[in-house]
């Protein structure tokens, strides 16, 4: 009782739960006061205290899951270790904020939190790792390599002129407000300097060296290392039709291209989109949110109806035409307008639509050219094994360039994320391959659709909830066995069943529509 009085006597210290109102596997959450709330979960005998915010966008973590050791986050499917609250996985780059926590005759207090911890790991290494790209892939990786333990040489490569950011914040939010490049940043610039990471940007490879495990630059110069990971991304396609090379007309890939179409938005009255991509449909929602007219111009009947099936694709058509999108479906564009400087784009049936600025989102190509001699890549793609090392020891291709074998290439940020991690761990003989199911996630007039697993050659399609509402869950099988999921509203649903596929678990048709 005496250590319950020096408690209650200090302010650091409040009493926030009853003990056995926190049990094993299940998260419970207690707000400190009107910011600050706290996570409290029990493994065996122990009890521990993490702050119920992702680190990722900040969702509350008590909307998750406990799995086993992992706290898993209910909206982007980051995981945490439960007892060291270590990052294991994207889209989180940070570890989770530790509390004081301690129990006392029935009662849960939780006390000061304590901060983060990453430095630079203690020691020498002789060896070194050459990174070439600074997207999603490439960040990951170099940042793994230093929580791993990793105290080599690490050098990153990039054609871009800033350090490293999150890509999908161009098309989700930077467009949508004022926000500038350090809210973008995937860290301080101090941070490579403390974390010894030699960042070369503006800089091009050319080609790649296997044997040597080296890459040459736009310059002749050359890079080499122990080991060599290839994490150049994708560049967007490009429209071949006459006039798509003027001014005015954008493609959405780099922080320079947000840029630049942000600048246009602001004087724009009229756009076109050319594509009913994500990126593209994200695109097209932003700017009808800030008043101007915007047109969709695509080929497919309906969005989306090859990956996420006809019934999502018809939701996202009602969407956008609630919101006062145009959509022009089932139509090919065959010029854009100008003298210079685009002012519309011609459809094949000769309908031509004005536009103050035009832009194109019809996907993107992997960047393999610079190893198009190096026998890496095959069929526009570099085949890896499952711990993603190429046919030539040492070097390791990751993100939208890697076909990891016996699977389908995949395009995601969250994927490429989760490649950079696993390269680290297979750098340092530590991997274990690949684990968790793919998982991307769309955001579109203050709506969410979310996608976990990977169906590309689905062959049937159950739908649990209303589809109208965007409130429901839709199971993507493959002869007969749940392949991957899609959703409005349900997020934890979503995470749940991702869970399941994580395991290699096999879900019938019958068992997604008694749901879990």
């Amino acid at each position: 009782m005496e250590m319950e009085d020096t408690h209650m006597r200090d302010s650091s210290w409040k009493k926030v739960a009853r003990s056995e109102d926190i049990r094993e596997g299940k998260p419970f959450s207690a707000d400190l006061n009107e910011k600050e709330s706290v996570l409290l979960v029990r493994k065996g005998e122990s009890l521990f205290a993490w702050s119920n915010a992702c680190p990722h966008v900040g969702c509350p973590l008590s909307w998750g899951h406990i799995h086993g050791d992992e706290i898993v986050c209910g909206c982007h499917n980051a995981r945490f270790d439960i007892t060291t609250g270590k990052l294991l996985s994207a889209p989180a780059v940070d570890d989770l904020p530790a509390y004081e926590v301690r129990e006392e005759e029935g009662e849960v207090f939780v006390g000061k939190q304590h901060p983060l911890s990453f430095s630079m790991p203690a020691g020498s290494d002789s060896r070194s790792v050459v990174i070439l790209g600074s997207g999603a892939g490439g960040s990951a990786a170099a940042e793994s390599l230093r929580r791993e333990g990793f105290a080599g040489r690490i050098v990153m490569i990039t054609p871009e002129e800033e350090r490293p950011y999150d890509r999908t914040l161009l098309s989700k939010f930077f467009l949508a407000g004022d926000m500038g490049f350090d809210a973008l940043a995937m860290r301080p610039a101090a941070f490579y300097e403390e974390m010894k990471i030699e960042l070369m940007t503006g800089r091009r490879a050319t080609e790649v060296k296997p044997a040597a495990r080296s890459v040459v630059l736009d310059d002749g110069s050359e890079v080499s290392g122990d080991f060599l990971v290839l994490a150049t991304g994708a560049a967007p396609r490009r429209l071949h039709v006459p006039g798509a090379d003027q001014a005015g007309v954008f493609v959405l890939r780099s922080f320079k291209e947000g840029q630049q179409l942000r600048e246009a938005v602001a004087g724009a009255g009229k756009a076109v989109v050319i594509g009913a991509s994500f990126i593209g449909t994200e695109t097209a929602a932003y700017m009808v949110s800030r008043g101007i007219d915007v047109t969709v111009v695509a080929p497919e009947s309906v969005p989306f109806e090859q990956v996420l099936g006809p019934d999502v694709g018809k939701r996202f058509v009602r969407m956008h035409t609630d919101n006062g999108v145009t959509l022009r479906l089932g139509s090919q564009v065959s010029r854009i307008t100008g003298n210079g400087t685009a002012d519309g784009v011609e459809l094949s049936d000769g309908t031509v639509l004005p536009a103050d600025l035009v832009v194109v989102g019809i996907g993107v190509t992997p960047v393999v050219d610079y190893i198009e001699s190096s026998g890496l890549a095959r069929d526009g793609a570099v085949p890896v094994k499952r711990n993603l090392e190429t046919s030539a020891p040492g070097v390791y291709a990751i993100g939208d360039i890697a076909k990891v074998h016996g699977e389908e290439r995949v395009e995601h940020w969250v994927v490429a994320q989760r490649h950079g991690e696993e390269v680290a761990r297979s750098i340092l003989g530590t991997g274990g391959g690949l684990s968790y199911a793919p998982f991307f996630w769309t955001r579109q007039f203050e709506t969410s659709f979310a996608y976990i697993g990977s169906a590309p050659d689905y062959d049937e399609t159950r739908i649990n909830g209303d589809v109208e509402n965007g409130s429901f869950l839709i199971g993507y099988f493959r002869e007969g066995f749940l392949a991957a999921v899609g959703t409005m509203g349900k997020g934890k649903s979503l995470i749940r069943y991702g869970l399941l596929l994580d395991k290699g678990e096999k879900i019938s048709i019958q068992d997604f529509e008694k749901g879990l």
